[in-house]
């Protein structure tokens, strides 16, 4: 077979103009036959990837090329995959690979987890230019990346997110032995204050590291929308998968209300003036959901709003306000939670938002 041949079929490039045109790439990714060979658990790390690259192109270039290799990478058989756009630009490389930064307003986990997951990563950014991020996973001998801590999980970027009325702490694990979490935020301005919210995907692991992060962008595509029909949204267009918990809660500035609407084992308490419980209606979002069940609470200045995945002990978190400590910042609070009610058994998350003042 001539060189160039060979060299094609080892090779895949996907354009990547929409969310389903990345569905598609991430798809197809897992089927390439030149990765036909790797073990189950490495197609997903190399669709997650895939899926983490486009999302970036889509949200910050708005289009975008991802190549995948089977390639050699410093004496190793590996497989590379590469994204380019012709975006604005990373202002920042430094800031961009920290956990939950982010410049859209959103909770940035794509360039960190790429790294966590990847032998290694290169970035190379021109600003008003556009964007080359070169990853490559060994697949022999890949050396053991730090997995995420409790203490890695910091609040999203303040300069975009109106955060002036709120502390928030967001603290998220992925069960043992896995290196990513089915479980993500929701953290998003809204029309009428702060979206807050968290996505626990059934299952554990890369494929639902995966959905996730889909889930998520649908979630902040609609953002602007009322919370129950953002989740109708999510149900929609991830019907047929397998599905997740969504629990979402719009903090109204203006009326000063707390505005809930869950479906599965997402955990929602205000504590405060008043001690007050959310409902999640039985169902999963992708698979079966009844209609959206809005529930609401006055807020007062000092309350504060405790969201948890069934990743939480549920007879720990009960005790909340007795864990909690005057003048506690909402990181170490959730932190705090996660460290204590967190089952290693399954992926955990607890999302802390804390209203300053009026």
């Amino acid at each position: 077979m001539p060189a160039e041949a060979e060299a094609e079929q080892k090779m895949a490039a996907f354009q990547i103009v929409s969310i389903t045109s990345l569905y598609g790439a991430v798809a197809m990714t897992r089927r390439l036959p030149f990765m036909a060979d790797l073990s189950e658990q490495d197609k997903v790390m190399i669709a997650t990837v895939v899926s983490e690259l486009g999302t970036n192109i889509l949200k910050y270039a708005g289009t975008g090329t991802i190549e995948v290799h089977r390639t050699v990478d410093h004496g190793h058989d590996a497989i590379q995959v590469s994204a380019v756009d012709q975006g604005k630009g990373i202002d920042d490389v430094e800031k961009a690979m920290k956990d939950h930064f982010s410049t859209s307003g959103t909770l940035g986990m794509g360039l960190p987890a790429i790294n966590r997951i990847m032998t290694n990563m290169a970035i190379e950014t021109t600003q008003g230019e556009g964007t080359r991020i070169v990853t490559n996973k060994w697949l022999d001998g890949e050396p053991i990346k730090a997995r995420q801590r409790v203490e890695d999980a910091q609040p999203a970027d303040t300069a975009k997110l109106n955060l002036e009325h709120y502390d928030v702490g967001l603290s998220i694990r992925p069960i043992q032995g896995e290196r990513v979490s089915g479980d993500i935020s929701i953290l998003q301005n809204h029309p009428e204050g702060l979206l807050a919210g968290l996505i626990d995907v059934s299952g554990h692991g890369s494929d639902a590291h995966v959905l996730a992060c889909q889930m998520q962008h649908t979630v902040l595509q609609h953002g602007g929308a009322g919370i129950g029909e953002i989740l109708e949204k999510v149900h929609l267009e991830h019907r047929g998968s397998r599905g997740a918990a969504i629990g979402l809660a719009l903090l109204d500035q203006t009326r000063h209300k707390l505005l809930f609407s869950g479906v599965g084992n997402i955990s929602i308490r205000l504590l405060g003036q008043q001690r007050w419980q959310g409902v999640s209606r039985d169902g999963i979002i992708g698979q079966r959901m009844r209609s959206a069940f809005i529930q609401e609470v006055d807020i007062h200045p000092g309350d504060i709003v405790v969201m948890t995945s069934d990743g939480i002990s549920e007879s720990t978190s009960r005790h909340l306000w007795d864990l909690y400590r005057p003048g506690m910042k909402a990181q170490d609070f959730s932190d705090m939670i996660l460290r204590d009610a967190g089952k290693i058994h399954d992926d955990a998350s607890c999302l802390i938002v804390r209203c300053l003042h009026p």
